[in-house]
């Protein structure tokens, strides 16, 4: 989880916030500029990096509260 992590917090520091902004896994992602389209964004780089899709009902709030949260719930995909 920790590889999955890492990888989504280059993309998010990378494409998504300022370069000026620190964070870190457990940050609040709204908080710190992550909107709607962000996490579209988001989405799709799961998709493509680590070939998984994220049910429906997974794609809620409580998922992409934090780089934490997305990575445990792409984790427990790539599991099943």
């Amino acid at each position: 989880m920790e590889e999955i992590s890492k990888d989504l917090k280059n993309f998010i520091c990378a494409n998504i916030i300022d370069a000026e902004v620190n964070i870190n896994d457990e940050d609040a992602l709204k908080e710190i500029g992550v909107d709607s389209f962000s996490i579209i964004e988001i989405v799709l780089f799961i998709e493509r990096k680590f070939g998984v899709l994220i049910p429906d009902e997974l794609l809620v709030p409580e998922t992409f509260y934090s780089i934490r949260s997305i990575a445990e719930v792409v984790e427990k995909i790539k599991l099943n």
